[in-house]
């Protein structure tokens, strides 16, 4: 099961469960809301978490790729250095 599947069908259930939270008693309707928070909350710090580590892969990796071209740029040493008449 992918990701957007498992999102969609979550989704699908909060707004099922939510339609008929009107019939349900105050603390049932008020714990019900406090765990849909709790794992929606779970669900997004997980997901961030997740990326976080691709944009850190992914900053390791520019890197990687860039120092040793800017490197190579400004330690390559080039023909003959011009001699000055001072």
């Amino acid at each position: 099961m992918d990701v957007a599947s498992l999102a969609q069908s979550l989704t699908d259930w909060v707004v099922r469960v939510g339609s008929t939270v009107n019939d349900l008693p105050g603390t049932a309707a008020f714990g019900l809301g406090l765990f849909t928070w709790f794992a929606v909350e779970q669900i997004l710090r997980r997901v961030m978490s997740g990326l976080r580590w691709v944009i850190i892969v992914g900053a390791i990796v520019a890197l990687g790729l860039s120092v040793p071209y800017l490197a190579s740029l400004m330690f390559e040493r080039g023909g003959a250095a011009p001699l000055s008449d001072g």
